[in-house]
């Protein structure tokens, strides 16, 4: 461990030095402009390279983070957050630089990291041109004629949008707003020898342990020429014409180890051509497509990744140092995670510097979402542009697995197949596909789908093995998750920077109009709780398929524009919002995870448990005779069955099965919720699955005393006597109710507003006599999967400030309704419970059987005595008709 902590330390000193300087070490050393720059906002004709600009601002920056522009007068909505300043124009940015006498006859350049979108250059008051690029660096030639001395140095940055590239594409728009004026990143003045390296491409074969590195030299003389070029000890003679020239050479790398993302090794190949020199640090890794997985270095590899949508809640911007790509990258591992996909973006080459340390494997894609290529030949034109810098740019690093064209979109096929054509040949060392779930190519090299996601079920067998047939490429899946977790309003103080979480605010405040502020940390909780739940089940799914090739999440952290989508686990910081630990997340999400075949997740005393047990393996090598162990446990921790399966050997990059798991569940103290836990024994390689048990031959009857009832008038004549009635309401399709469901909002209830009921699960207390035979926490879980999908929900809001349903579906937060499927109260002398579960007719459900058993216990107890009035005149609208549900 010690030895591999000095070789990390190293890695990031050498990888930090070699980002001082445009695309490697070049000659010379540069001098950066970060500090003072004079300022102005103002129009393209200004001329603001002619005078000397009055204002003051700090580079690298923006506007917003200067606080310069004007202030944002729009008011705050749930679209996201809140931008304090807004402004889409030309801004101007001025400095005096000083050339040194030493750079007398080179080349010198300017070179801007990252700015949106369009800048132009003037030295003194000479135009030297205009760059364009929303994922590459502004390289400016200032050509070999700057005397040294003091020279004006002016700017323009151009952050109005030129081009439709999609309303929501991350390189303008992304998690948070994003497209504000400035330059950041390292802003530069170099130089170059008049004949210099331009270019350094290495391209590996670490089956051979050879290395291909191509040169493109650059030439300022006009003239031809010739030089030796050497490459790692072994030279070649190079030419150039007065355009500049290329040459190749082969070079040895036995010493050389494999990179992947258990040995993220780095090495280094320095190129010399007369005066100047370039470094380029790589990895030896072979990334290819084998049947329909991708393989690296030649072992099968499974994608656990989650998207970046440029989601940067203090800047607006990403960050250019490697230590924050790295705190990123960690915490991914720390939950299982070895893969990233930059969604209709390119992150900065700290981005890829970062993983190439960390091991993580980065989905770059054009900066293109949703329009239609081919219907506009400007903005054809510059993603071309794009895609080439791009590969051109970022193409060294091992960690650049994967590209495609943007983010669901279609178009011309023929310009579409073109593109992924010319960027196969351009460089081979990645694999291309069309854009992400979009028109799909045939010359596609792998392929991205949303085909099978979701939860159709509780159990536990299904896989996606028949998507896999209809693709004899690799396939990954397309955005998986997007649960919805309830905005919590603590985090709006940690929105210090440039945006302000007013969105956040706006839940809070609406929360409180109607008395339900109270409740919010508690919705918090269930949700989130609740979506973790989710988020297992579907990774799981992809897991237990045959020949699938990864996936990546939406989200491992939250989106916070697109109507609030917060589907993370981790906020917009990366930061875990508290409901599951790294630990346990790795359970289910990483190299090597147990994995459970069972059909169903509820049980009678009297059946069988029976399951098939299967391990996911995809680690660092093959797993020799290792022992596979099973327990059933209850809440307590007392063991109800165990056992153990034979021993097997597991080949990595695949499934292997452990064998069928039979156990009595006789022993079990129904009701109860029963945990199984399948693990390698003597690893730390476990999963595990909550089931829940009821006892056998359960025929629930009404107590006496008690009206039992379906119908509203039933029951509002037995409270007019004075009785205690329950009414079974799941009939009462009333315009004051919802037909209910078990799985929450998907995405955002703003950008989603259709979904039916559009709600975010269940929120209640287990300790309530209710529950008392029905074991349950106080959120949503697996065993209200049948009973959630046959509900109605009843909107509440009409019932007193207080008043709280006994078993609460909690609304989503652009609605804010209250909303009860299980709620009570006492009616004038009468004492009502209304059910909207159909469990009377769902006798072959053993959970709505036990509810039913633990309700009827309940009404007719001495427990049932609610304390909560509820008027008649409320129910009756609820019940009757009258004011239909807000949608």
């Amino acid at each position: 461990m010690k030895t591999w902590n000095r070789r990390l330390a190293l890695s990031c000193s050498v990888i930090v030095a070699l980002l001082a300087s445009p695309g490697g070490a070049a000659a010379g050393q540069p001098v950066s402009l970060a500090g003072e720059w004079r300022f102005e906002i103002g129009g393209t004709d200004a001329k603001g390279f002619a005078r000397e600009l009055p204002g003051r601002i700090h580079l690298p920056g923006t506007i917003d983070e200067a606080g310069l522009g004007p202030k944002n007068t729009k008011p705050p909505a749930l679209d996201g957050p809140y931008r304090l300043s807004d402004y889409a124009g030309p801004a101007w940015y001025q400095r005096d630089v000083e050339i040194p006498t030493a750079w007398q006859g080179k080349r010198v350049t300017l070179f801007l990291e990252r700015c949106r979108w369009v800048t132009t250059v003037w030295l003194d008051e000479k135009l030297i041109g205009t760059r364009d690029s929303l994922i590459a660096p502004h390289l400016y030639d200032l050509g070999l004629g700057v005397p040294p001395g003091r020279h004006r140095l002016t700017i323009c940055v151009d952050n109005t949008v030129k081009i439709d590239l999609g309303s929501f594409v991350s390189a303008l728009f992304g998690g948070t707003w994003g497209n504000m004026n400035g330059i950041v990143g390292r802003i530069e003045l170099a130089a170059t020898p008049p004949v210099w390296i331009d270019d350094m491409q290495v391209y590996p074969n670490a089956a051979k342990k050879t290395a291909l590195v191509k040169v493109r030299i650059g030439n300022a003389t006009g003239k031809d020429g010739s030089g030796l070029l050497s490459v790692g000890g072994k030279g070649a003679r190079a030419t150039w014409d007065a355009q500049g020239g290329r040459a190749e050479i082969e070079v040895e790398m036995k010493a050389a180890r494999p990179w992947d993302e258990f040995s993220p090794n780095l090495t280094e190949l320095t190129a010399r051509l007369g005066d100047d020199e370039r470094t380029v640090r790589f990895g030896m890794r072979d990334f290819a497509a084998k049947g329909t997985q991708f393989t690296m270095n030649g072992r099968p590899v499974f994608f656990r990744g989650t998207l970046e949508c440029s989601v940067w809640p203090l800047t607006g911007y990403p960050p250019t140092d490697i230590p924050a790509w790295r705190q990123i990258y960690r915490t991914m591992k720390s939950y299982g995670l070895n893969y990233i996909r930059f969604h209709s973006w390119c992150p900065p080459e700290a981005a890829f510097a970062a993983a190439d340390i960390e091991g993580i494997m980065i989905q770059a894609e054009g900066p293109q979402a949703n329009v239609t290529a081919g219907s506009d030949p400007v903005r054809d034109a510059f993603i071309e542009a794009e895609l080439e810098r791009m590969v051109d740019t970022y193409g060294n690093h091992p960690s650049f697995c994967t590209m495609t064209l943007g983010n669901e979109y279609g178009g011309k096929d023929e310009l579409l197949s073109r593109w992924v054509d010319m960027l196969i040949q351009r460089d081979p060392r990645h694999l291309y596909a069309s854009p992400s779930s979009g028109q799909e190519t045939a010359n596609r090299q792998w392929t991205e789908l949303a085909d099978g996601r979701g939860i159709p079920g509780a159990g536990t067998m299904r896989d996606l093995r028949d998507v896999v047939a209809g693709d004899a490429r690799p396939i990954v899946g397309h955005e998986i998750g997007q649960w919805t977790f309830w905005p919590d309003s603590r985090e709006i103080r940690k929105w210090t920077g440039v945006m302000a979480l007013r969105n956040f605010g706006l839940v809070r405040d609406d929360l409180d109009r109607k008395h339900l502020l109270d409740l919010e940390p508690k919705f918090v909780q269930a949700s989130g709780r609740f979506a973790v739940r989710l988020y297992k089940e579907e990774i799981e799914v992809l897991l237990r398929t045959p020949g699938y090739a990864g996936f990546s999440l939406l989200d491992l952290h939250d989106y916070p524009t697109q109507g609030t989508a917060l589907v993370g686990p981790l906020d917009a910081f990366w930061k875990s919002k508290g409901f599951i630990t790294p630990e346990a997340w790795r359970r289910f999400c990483s190299p090597t995870v147990p994995l459970l075949r069972m059909p169903k997740r509820t049980y009678t005393s009297d059946e069988t448990f029976e399951a098939a047990a299967d391990l996911a393996h995809y680690g660092p090598a093959d797993l020799d005779r290792v022992q596979p162990i099973w327990t059933i446990k209850d809440a307590q921790g007392r063991e109800v069955a165990s056992g153990a399966l034979p021993a097997v050997s597991a080949p990595t990059g695949g499934l292997t099965a452990l064998g069928a798991i039979k156990a009595s569940l006789s022993g079990a103290a129904a009701p109860a919720k029963l945990t199984v836990t399948v693990a390698l024994k003597g690893t730390g390689f476990s999963n595990d699955w909550d089931v829940w048990v009821y006892p056998a031959g359960i025929a629930p009857q009404p107590p006496s005393g008690v009206v039992v009832c379906e119908n509203w008038g039933a029951a509002k004549a037995a409270l007019a006597e004075g009785r205690k009635a329950v009414f079974f309401a799941f009939d009462a399709n009333t315009p004051r109710s919802l037909g209910g469901r078990f799985l929450p909002v998907f995405w955002s209830p703003v950008w989603f507003p259709d979904q039916k009921p559009n709600t975010m699960g269940l929120l209640c207390d287990p300790r309530h006599p209710l529950f008392a035979q029905f074991p349950t926490d106080f959120h949503s879980d697996w065993q209200w999967y049948e009973l959630m999908q046959r509900s109605r929900l009843f909107v509440l809001d009409d019932t007193p400030a207080g008043y709280r349903p006994t078993l609460e579906v909690i609304d989503n937060f652009a609605r804010n309704q209250k909303l009860g499927v299980v709620f009570e109260g006492r009616v004038g002398r009468g004492q009502l419970l209304v059910c909207g579960l159909d469990l009377r007719h769902q006798d072959k459900d053993p959970a709505a059987r036990q509810l039913l058993a633990s309700l009827y216990a309940y009404t007719g107890s001495a427990a049932f005595r609610p304390s909560q009035e509820l008027g008649v005149n409320m129910l009756e609208e609820l019940f009757a008709g009258g004011r239909a549900v807000k949608p």
